[in-house]
């Protein structure tokens, strides 16, 4: 059941957590870019669309206090099932990262990974349209197809954790914090990602796991603190962070197309 117009709910108070903090963590967002790169394969660059996503979010969800229509409702929606993308690319950089002192990960690998989430992407937005359309606001075929790549690209990662693990000893003391960040992360990662999958699969939870129509107290404890939690640390470790030395900011050589020795 929606909230009534034109009442400050609990709810809203939720919206304005989320614009207190993701409006300081674009601003921490601008400065990692500005001292690690603003390429996408540097990662950090995802911050920006996220805390923009979660602003936007949070904006329709206070909009529609006055303004109780689908489309504000639709764009609530699609803002928060499309927001689980860059939140699951966060990791894309990482661990590209590390793999330049590793090498052990084929470029490739990563661009299936990035690929999975962008499908999600657009699925995302797609299933968010077609759910403010409907009458109750639910999930449907297209939003489950979403989650399930969102899933994928982060049980990726985490078999990604696990190959580097392995290799800790190649693997820089200023740069290893970045590998302990993915562990700390990884349970309310994983919270935020039931958060979406059960609803999806199990019809009894639809009325509960909502963020417009579900449990208040549910989606801030399963969806916003652990989102806030994540984006948190990343910054911090990334504010810790050296500059990468300009030799390694190019493909580690092992993937790099072998040069013809001139005659």
């Amino acid at each position: 059941m929606l909230d009534p117009a034109g009442v400050f709910t609990y709810r809203d108070g939720v919206a304005v957590i989320q614009l207190f903090f993701f409006a300081i963590f674009l601003c921490f967002a601008f400065v990692l870019c500005h001292r690690h790169g603003f390429r996408r394969s540097a990662g950090w660059v995802i911050l920006i669309p996220f805390s923009i996503l979660r602003l936007l979010g949070a904006g329709f969800q206070l909009a529609s206090i006055n303004h109780p229509i689908n489309s504000v409702y639709g764009g609530a929606l699609i803002c928060e099932g499309i927001g689980l993308a860059p939140l699951a690319l966060l990791n894309l950089g990482v661990f590209g990262r590390l793999n330049k002192f590793v090498g052990k990960v084929h470029d490739k690998i990563f661009t299936l990974i990035s690929l999975t989430a962008i499908a999600g992407l657009v699925l995302g937005i797609y299933g968010g349209i077609d759910s403010s359309e409907s009458a109750n606001l639910g999930t449907n075929d297209l939003l489950k197809a979403a989650v399930i790549c969102f899933a994928a690209a982060y049980v990726a990662f985490a078999c990604l954790f696990l190959v580097f693990l392995l290799q800790w000893r190649l693997i820089p003391i200023t740069e290893r914090p970045l590998l302990l960040c993915f562990a700390y992360c990884a349970p309310f990662m994983v919270i935020r990602l039931l958060y979406s999958i059960l609803p999806a699969y199990v019809p009894s939870l639809r009325s509960q796991f909502n963020a417009l129509i579900g449990n208040v107290t549910t989606y801030l404890c399963m969806a916003v603190l652990e989102e806030i939690v994540i984006v948190a640390c990343y910054i911090f470790v990334g504010m810790r962070l050296e500059l990468l030395p300009e030799e390694l900011k190019s493909p580690p050589l092992s993937f790099k197309k072998k040069k013809k020795n001139p005659k």
